[in-house]
């Protein structure tokens, strides 16, 4: 994979390695605020993936916990994946809050098509975006309407060659350009259809699949009105239906007594989003404002649920953020509000009212001093106020040093928190649990999980090569778990745990010869869970070891390979410590004229979890075959 490094070494514009996640100020990867990868539209196009989930887990630091379904959840430094926020542009995404059980929808609602480059920030980014960005932030960011028109058709076949099922069919395309000088447009569409995959020696008219059905279509659109010279309004548009039929989840077998058991769900999620985002340029600095609004209905069919067995639930979301960028002496100033507004309609689990609202509002300033041609200060701090908890202020320190032109420095401590959802803090909220012997209920007395961050590490970019090295540790307290009370026989949303995780991140890339490249990264995790007894156990699912490389190969102009592979360490579930394993992935890409062919094979090796213990909880997809075409106009 090649990372913002390579992509500078390979002659790419430097603004294919801007961060603007990281800071309310314009910086490189190198400059930054903070340790970030940049995945940019090539590497998306020439890798074998089929989800954005599933090109993450290939950066440093982070992982996909998958559940036994195949549902994603993107883990950042060991943390789970309800600590990554989730951006769109800039823009929080949050459409899950009404369905807390294995919900991935927001991973998998903007078309790959669509993406113009993915920015993820390891570590907190509380005293930016507040709540939920205690692990870090993926920021999604968009591909912008162009001048001239252009487009792309693209159709991709992927078919399973081990398990049985599983085969997927994705058809995409883009179109953008200018109506006129003032404005233009960017459309974009997909359509998903993969059937379940279910792992060798399973039998389907019976078990659950280790992938579930899935069906789905995305639509994102945006236009562009340029009403000066130095301003800007933004139009966005995006409608996502994402369909999980009918079918078995979970399936459990006790050949001893030959009790058996089976629980089928169905789900489907439509969200619409619209927003409007203002920029201007002044000659005493920048504003920046935008407002959305984010509308999600969820129908969710249960068989463990108790009667009635069908919710039809209701998310809605609005958003509105100013800020200003000014610039003073050695001070760059930027300050903001930022508003927030949610609300969850479920008539079955709120059982007085059947909703709930929570409203939350924000202050923010940043401040980056440069204390020297080579040495920067930020300085940064939020102060929320929360309907359910109160206020709460969250601070940054950063210090970044540049020891010349190629090599920096940098590192920092920070507080983040992440807000209780609507339905944890609800008294009202009860939910069947247990797996159907209890009831789970909200508790109004719950606080905010907050943890202490500290990050180190080195950066180096030359003309052909680039590294990095970062030591982390994060510490967090007051974590909401659901815990059960035997007395009673009942489950309570409670502030209860902690969690310590630390390590090592190391990443680089090296362009050998103007037609091979080669890129690796490697995480040392340390993951640990502490009970409110002191006990200490590691936290499941989260390998201590964690390895990617990738040979990239260029033999002909119009012809490039790929070979990577990735290396997943020894894991624990519920203290049974799971093997090690690596997975082997293959990509060709040819362009002739104005048509891109694709072929690969993902898990060269058929790489088979079950197999190998059968105490994982997540799926390896069996050995793969894609092929895709894209017509370019």
């Amino acid at each position: 994979m090649q990372s913002a490094y390579a992509a500078d070494a390979a002659g790419v514009n430097d603004i294919d390695t801007v961060l603007v996640t990281a800071s309310l100020q314009k910086h490189t990867v190198a400059s930054a605020p903070a340790f970030a990868t940049v995945l940019t539209t090539e590497d998306i196009e020439k890798s074998p993936v089929n989800s954005l989930a599933d090109l993450l887990r290939e950066t440093v630091g982070v992982a996909n916990v998958t559940d036994d379904s195949g549902r994603d959840q993107i883990s950042i430094r060991g943390l789970d994946g309800k600590y990554t926020l989730m951006l769109v542009n800039g823009k929080r995404v949050s459409s899950t809050g009404a369905l807390w059980r294995g919900s991935d929808f927001d991973f998998n609602a903007i078309p790959l098509s669509s993406i113009k480059r993915v920015e993820i920030v390891r570590g907190p980014m509380a005293a930016l975006y507040g709540s939920d960005a205690i692990g870090g932030v993926v920021n999604i960011i968009t591909k912008t309407p162009t001048k001239d028109w252009k487009g792309s058709v693209t159709g991709e076949y992927r078919q399973i060659a081990s398990g049985e099922k599983g085969n997927q069919h994705k058809l995409s395309a883009n179109v953008s350009g200018a109506i006129n000088d003032a404005l233009s447009l960017s459309l974009n569409g997909e359509i998903y259809d993969r059937d379940p995959w279910f792992a060798p020696g399973a039998n389907p008219s019976l078990q659950s699949p280790a992938l579930e059905e899935k069906k789905s279509h995305n639509f994102v659109g945006s236009a562009t009105w340029k009403l000066a010279e130095n301003q800007s309004l933004d139009f966005d548009l995006a409608y996502a239906n994402d369909k999980r039929p009918y079918g078995v989840y979970y399936y459990y077998f006790d050949p001893a007594s030959k009790y058996e058991a089976r629980d089928l769900r169905a789900q489907e999620a439509k969200r619409t989003t619209f927003g409007v985002t203002h920029k201007g340029s002044w000659d005493w600095g920048s504003t920046h404002a935008y407002l959305s609004r984010e509308t999600t209905k969820i129908e969710d069919f249960n068989t463990r649920y108790n009667a009635p067995q069908q919710r039809n639930l209701k998310e809605e979301n609005t958003y509105a953020k100013f800020y200003a960028n000014v610039s003073l002496g050695i001070n760059a100033l930027a300050a903001g509000v930022d508003l927030r507004r949610q609300e969850i309609k479920d008539a079955v689990s709120f059982v007085k009212t059947g909703k709930a609202k929570i409203d939350s509002s924000a202050l923010f300033l940043e401040d980056e001093i440069t204390l020297s041609d080579s040495l920067r200060l930020t300085l940064s701090g939020r102060a929320d106020h929360n309907d359910s908890f109160g206020n709460h202020f969250s601070p940054k320190g950063y210090l970044t040093y540049a020891l010349d032109k190629d090599i920096t420095i940098k590192g920092g401590v920070s507080k983040a928190f992440k807000a209780p959802e609507a339905y944890q803090t609800n008294a009202e909220y009860g939910i069947i649990s247990c797996g159907g012997n209890c009831m789970l209920y909200g508790n109004p007395a719950l606080e905010p999980e907050t943890s202490t961050n500290y990050e180190g590490g080195i950066e180096i970019r030359k003309k052909t090569w680039g590294a990095s090295a970062v030591v982390f540790k994060n510490d967090v307290d007051d974590m909401i778990l659901a815990a059960y009370d035997p007395v009673v026989k009942m489950r309570r949303w409670t502030n209860i745990n902690k969690a310590k995780t630390s390590g090592l991140e190391l990443q680089g890339d090296v362009q050998l010869h103007p037609q091979f490249s080669v890129s690796a990264n490697y995480t040392h995790l340390n993951a640990d869970a502490v009970d409110n007894t002191g006990k200490k156990t590691q936290i499941d699912s989260r390998p201590k070891n964690t390895a990617h490389v990738s040979f990239d190969w260029k033999p002909l102009p119009w012809l490039t390979s790929s070979l990577s592979s990735n290396y997943i360490g020894k894991q624990f579930y519920e203290q049974h410590e799971l093997p090690s394993y690596t997975r082997t992935d293959l990509a060709l890409s040819a362009k002739v004229d104005k048509v891109v062919l694709r072929f690969g094979v993902k898990n060269l090796g058929n790489v088979n979890l079950d197999k190998k213990d059968k105490n994982f909880q997540s799926n390896e997809l069996g050995r793969n075959y894609y092929a895709s075409a894209t017509y370019n106009f």
